[in-house]
């Protein structure tokens, strides 16, 4: 009982000995955090209105390709801007409003209707973006960290990465003196001149090289690389890219490909473009007078399928096959398959693991937004040459259309068939 009765008394002095008071706290940094943010805060302002010759940006998006920009930030919370999202984008510069404020760090927040903002529209009249995502681009990113001349800040709901390099003189000129959507306009003219493009690696393996330009959301604003390897297997691989002033620049650290990652694409001289690897080695684009790739190696490995578009008959088809063509896209309309639709298209999907192609006939009473898929599947084989031999798996089934396909399905079934390229001019 006597070591009971002291034991409250020790208890209390251990606490008392580890107690401090409130006034004695050392903090582990040496600023409070508020004090810390609005230091960030003051730098980053500070250095996007000291950048005297603006900044090129570039911007990748969640759903499209990537973006090129051209800003210039004043003192007054505005930003000057053209962008390669159109001509008309890249060639007149738009003033709007920024901020630089507190959210999940230091953002900065374009607070006005611009060509940043655009990408986040979900209005597909805008640029192509889809209904309620837009690009699945942001308007607010938070500032991540500055490396030299270069400011990153990572878009606060989609997690892009927002890059700016600090520009030159000369690249402010250029940019303000209309060059912009010159400088887009021939690199897409170099790879229209030189539609077989390629590269040649240092084991002498050659690799196609094809960019599109465009801004739509499925295939616009990519570089493919493509390559069959020895063991004759198709190697394929994208990466997005965006347009500034001097160069297609390589997205998300870069387009790997056989070892090697390539970072943009450059002129050498006034007529060589060239890609570049991240070491800063050369690979000069050449120009094949034939594909490089036999369309048939690539079905279902790099293209899944082909289209039909309603009433769209494209330059190169023969004129058996626009009579068959046309023979569906004319009978959408008219009730020939019991229904009247206002829009239709085929389509051509491949499974080349079980060796079967699916034919699609679809039809729509909106214009295209829901509808009915017809389908009819064939088993085929195809010889070293590329020529295919197709018999009916799995009859029409589904849909509505099916009487509008029987042209084309007979085709399929009755003749040898052999897939090329059509190359326009």
């Amino acid at each position: 009982m006597k070591n009971l009765k002291y034991f409250p008394l020790l208890m209390l002095f251990t606490v008392s000995f580890f107690a401090c008071k409130k006034d004695t706290y050392v903090a582990q940094f040496d600023k409070l955090p508020q004090e810390r943010m609005n230091e960030q805060m003051t730098m980053v302002k500070n250095a996007l209105i000291g950048a005297e010759n603006g900044w090129v940006a570039t911007l990748p998006t969640g759903l499209g390709g990537g973006f090129g920009f051209y800003m210039s930030f004043d003192a007054e919370q505005f930003v000057n801007m053209v962008a390669d999202l159109n001509d008309n984008a890249a060639a007149t510069p738009q003033k709007t409003q920024y901020r630089i404020r507190q959210d999940m760090g230091t953002a900065l927040t374009f607070d006005t209707y611009n060509y940043i903002s655009i990408l986040n529209n979900p209005e597909t009249s805008a640029v192509g973006g889809t209904i309620r995502e837009g690009f699945r681009s942001d308007i607010d990113f938070i500032f991540d960290r500055a490396n030299g001349d270069t400011l990153v800040f990572i878009g606060k709901r989609y997690r892009q990465t927002f890059t700016l390099v600090k520009a030159t003189a000369a690249q402010k000129a250029k940019y303000l003196g209309g060059e912009y959507k010159t400088s887009i306009s021939q690199f897409k003219q170099f790879f229209i001149d030189n539609p077989n493009a390629y590269i040649e690696l240092d084991n002498g393996q050659k690799v196609s090289v094809e960019p599109n330009g465009g801004t739509s959301q499925n295939a616009g604003k990519r570089i493919t690389l493509t390559a069959i390897l020895q063991n004759d297997a198709i190697v394929s691989n994208m990466a997005k890219f965006a347009y500034t002033i001097d160069r297609m620049a390589i997205l998300d650290s870069g387009l790997k490909f056989n070892g090697v990652t390539f970072t943009r694409i450059a002129w050498k001289n006034a007529t060589t473009l060239a890609m570049y690897d991240a070491t800063g080695k050369e690979y000069i684009i050449n120009n094949s007078p034939t594909p490089l790739l036999p369309l048939y190696k690539l079905w279902g490995s790099k293209y899944n399928g082909m289209l039909s578009n309603f009433k769209a008959i494209y330059p190169g088809t023969s004129t058996k096959g626009a009579e068959i063509l046309n023979f569906f896209h004319q009978n959408m309309e008219n009730g020939y398959t019991g229904f009247r639709f206002n829009f239709g298209r085929i389509n051509f999907v491949w499974n080349i693991v079980n060796k079967r192609l699916t034919l699609n006939g679809f039809s729509s009473q909106n214009g295209g937004s829901s509808g009915w898929t017809t389908s009819v599947i064939y088993n085929y084989t195809v010889d070293a040459n590329g020529v295919y031999t197709f018999t009916l798996n799995s009859n029409f089934s589904g849909g509505y259309v099916s009487a509008a396909m029987i042209p084309l399905h007979q085709f399929m079934l009755n003749n040898q068939v052999r897939f090329d390229y059509f190359v326009d001019g």
